[in-house]
């Protein structure tokens, strides 16, 4: 039985494709003076920005993110919740699950999960700004671990990611590919819920 599920943020919890893409072509548009297409860009999903901005030869990192953070507010009008994520997370709970959160975004960005309701709903949360090394590097989901003082086989990881498959591989947790957000379908996993109400399923049959 899992006794905590950890989530991702982007592309688990909130489908916020659109804003990222938008925000980042404007800030590639004034930093490079060219316009990148959608497909282009497709790459930087699920990845930490600065990783996605020097990939790209931007010449200042940190200008360009400050940019990028800025311009994503402006597109928020962009982000949803995806259909389902509401009843998981409460179901999860009521199963008696601790919830919890390992993201890129930083502790100030994850902000962005009031507007939905739920951000209260995560007792263990670990930000890009809470560890040296972010994913895929397992840090995040170590500290994860020390700070509910649980073993990776109490630990359930839910992301949309390569990245966030080797965070989990390599912290010995589990690993569910939440295919409803997920770029890539192939990306190895344990479980690969196609709704989050299969996630609900799988964490209730566990018990």
């Amino acid at each position: 039985m899992y006794k905590c599920v950890a989530f991702d943020v982007d592309g688990t919890l909130i489908d916020t494709n659109q804003s990222i893409i938008a925000s980042l072509q404007q800030v590639l548009l004034e930093e490079l003076g060219r316009k990148y297409s959608e497909d282009e860009l497709r790459f930087a999903l699920g990845i930490p920005g600065a990783v996605v901005l020097e990939q790209l030869g931007v010449p200042d990192v940190q200008a360009a993110i400050h940019k990028w953070i800025a311009y994503s507010r402006e597109s928020s009008h962009l982000v949803s919740a995806f259909p389902g994520i509401e009843d998981l997370l409460a179901g999860l709970r009521a199963a008696g699950i601790t919830l919890g959160i390992v993201t890129s975004r930083t502790r100030g960005e994850l902000d962005i999960l009031s507007r939905f309701g739920f951000r209260d709903s995560f007792a263990a949360v670990v930000c890009a700004d809470d560890t040296e090394r972010g994913k895929p590097s397992a840090d995040p989901l170590l500290k994860l671990l020390a700070d509910t003082g649980l073993g990776p086989a109490d630990v359930l990881y839910v992301g949309d990611s390569v990245n966030d498959s080797l965070c989990a591989h390599a912290a010995g947790v589990k690993f569910a590919l939440a295919l409803w957000g997920a770029v890539n379908p192939a990306v190895p996993c344990d479980y690969r819920p196609a709704h989050p109400s299969e996630l609900l399923t799988l964490c209730q049959a566990a018990r």
